[in-house]
């Protein structure tokens, strides 16, 4: 998608106001979307329409339509609603384009000026805080109320696994948090969608499904690359059916959610945090295997010593107020030293 538009100005003026694209992408338009998209769009502005009444909107045929549809959906340039037994269309905008567009089209993603790319990775951050502002307000007055909102605790790599053998339905999904920000670094498929969510998503044909124990070997995969698990806790019982049921695999520096959080001064809320880490110091070797895997230097090296077994070693820490209880320390070390425990 790298030619340039031929549809007329007043009408990519009245596209970009519908798709709500964000000025620094404005010029780079034609990277994100074709002529066809922008008439599909303008076409769905007043209100959702059947295939049938698209294809005659757009004066095709039934077959072209419904690959457009398709490849338009896919991309997320427009979402299917299907009621009644009909499916209407009507359009997406920018921000839920994004995230297929920059994990999955990475090359056009490269194409933006590095500047502009800031400027949009910018808005994406800003654009997730007012989508749930909302909730954001009610977790600062409510912070145990339960929600159907992204990365909504910390979990253990246990509670991660107790998701995956609920589910018949595992979609995992490229992480766009960390392609919008780090393009062109390592892709990391980090991001499983499960239950309802999982079948939408697969059902768009995006992502790839997994069975179950290809699902928990990746979650061990991932957890030793120092991703921490982000996801609902309570969903037993909040969510029995997993209608809402995602689980981030993060970091902190890359993490919208993550990163969202700690703009709006909601610390350990959200993504809420449950777990600290209980060090037995007799079994402590102070190898400094989690100071080495912990994200936010809850362990760490004080810079004084301790004689053990006859050698003399760097002093391990431990700072329980920036702990975060993701459990990435208790799964490293290798003296078992270290258990999560619940407050």
């Amino acid at each position: 998608m790298d030619g340039k538009q031929t549809v007329p100005a007043a009408d990519i003026h009245t596209f970009i106001d519908i798709y709500k694209l964000p000025p620094a992408m404005v010029p780079h338009l034609n990277l994100v979307v074709t002529d066809e998209d922008i008439q599909l769009v303008l076409a769905l502005a007043d209100n959702p329409l059947t295939a049938d009444a698209i294809a005659e909107a757009m004066r095709m045929g039934r077959e072209e339509c419904t690959h457009m549809l398709k490849e338009a959906v896919h991309r997320h340039v427009i979402h299917p609603d299907t009621r009644d037994d009909a499916t209407r269309y009507r359009p997406a905008v920018f921000y839920d384009t994004m995230e297929f567009w920059t994990s999955y089209e990475t090359g056009s993603w490269l194409r933006v000026p590095a500047e502009s790319r800031k400027a949009v990775s910018a808005w994406q951050e800003q654009w997730f805080m007012e989508r749930y502002r909302d909730l954001f307000n009610q977790l600062k007055t409510a912070p145990t109320d339960w929600m159907p909102i992204k990365n909504r605790d910390v979990l253990l790599l246990s509670e991660a696994m107790e998701l995956i053998d609920h589910t018949d339905v595992i979609c995992l999904l490229r992480c766009d948090c960390k392609t919008s920000l780090f393009p062109g670094s390592p892709v990391i498929e980090g991001s499983m969608r499960i239950g309802a969510r999982g079948k939408e998503t697969l059902a768009r044909g995006r992502g790839r499904r997994l069975t179950r124990e290809e699902a928990k070997a990746h979650l061990i995969f991932l957890d030793r690359m120092g991703l921490i698990h982000t996801g609902p806790r309570f969903w037993r019982q909040y969510d029995p059916d997993q209608e809402w049921v995602s689980h981030g695999n993060c970091h902190p520096a890359y993490s919208f959610p993550m990163r969202a959080g700690m703009r709006l001064g909601l610390g350990k809320e959200y993504p809420r945090v449950h777990y600290t880490a209980d060090i037995d110091w007799d079994k402590c070797t102070h190898c400094g295997a989690c100071a080495g895997r912990c994200l936010f230097g809850a362990f760490y090296h004080a810079g004084n010593t301790v004689s053990l077994h006859g050698h003399t070693l760097r002093r391990i820490e431990f700072d329980a107020e920036k702990c975060w209880g993701c459990g990435l320390c208790a799964n490293t070390c290798p003296q078992a030293a270290i258990v999560m425990r619940a407050f």
